[in-house]
């Protein structure tokens, strides 16, 4: 299940994960793709924002709170957290998160697709598809599995299984929430930060299907790929 239609977006969102609670994930910055470069800021006007601070929040490293927006080696900064294209190996980097392997994409647009997660800490990017113009595809790692599937479960599902998107419109924690299920089995949620648009994009010819299953017995992952026609 390849990518063929990839994303084209002007903002990336950055989030932050706590070590000591891998349960909430908050949005506290933004990447802009500017005509005269990127620029890159916190959005410490959101909830978000502050909920992080009170959950030890210190900012992402090259780039210090209070000191408004960043303007100078921004995409550097955040490419350093992916494989040079030059490695021998980058294809498979590009197979590994459904990309061809003679991906031509910006490096802002393979940011897009594969954001910049490493086990070290929290951090990841992830795309405004309110701005990307259809179609498009978009693998998106599956919110909450582990409160709905044990492992066992999760590995017993079969690639390219048809996920139906459902609104839980009375969802205590989020009425913008949008559960997903195979086989009438709920397997989690779509990421609170893309539930307004993927509701609006359920209007349209919006497919889904089970792309990848893996984690841990602790954290078994799902990931699911969003066809958007």
């Amino acid at each position: 299940m390849m990518i063929e239609n990839s994303i084209h977006v002007n903002t990336l969102f950055l989030t932050w994960q706590s070590n000591r609670d891998r349960n909430q994930r908050y949005l506290v910055g933004a990447l802009k793709k500017l005509e005269s470069g990127f620029e890159f800021s916190y959005l410490t006007e959101t909830q978000d924002y502050s909920d992080a601070l009170e959950q030890g929040f210190l900012g992402y490293p090259a780039f210090p709170l209070n000191k408004g927006s960043f303007t100078n080696d921004v995409m550097t900064t955040f490419m350093k957290r992916l494989p040079p294209r030059s490695r021998r190996d980058f294809k498979k980097y590009l197979v590994n998160h459904h990309l061809p392997v003679d991906f031509n994409g910006s490096d802002f647009d393979l940011i897009a697709h594969t954001g910049i997660q490493l086990p070290s800490d929290g951090f990841d990017l992830i795309p405004n598809l309110e701005e990307a113009d259809i179609p498009f595809e978009y693998l998106m790692e599956v919110a909450g599995t582990r409160y709905h599937l044990s492992f066992e479960q999760s590995v017993e599902i079969l690639l390219g299984s048809k996920v139906d998107l459902h609104c839980e419109n009375e969802n205590e924690f989020d009425c913008n929430a949008v559960a997903m299920f195979v086989n009438q089995i709920k397997i989690g949620y779509v990421n609170k930060l893309l539930c307004q648009t993927v509701r609006k994009l359920m209007v349209r010819d919006l497919n889904c299907y089970v792309a990848q299953v893996s984690g841990t017995v602790e954290r078994p992952l799902i990931y699911v790929m969003l066809s958007a026609k």
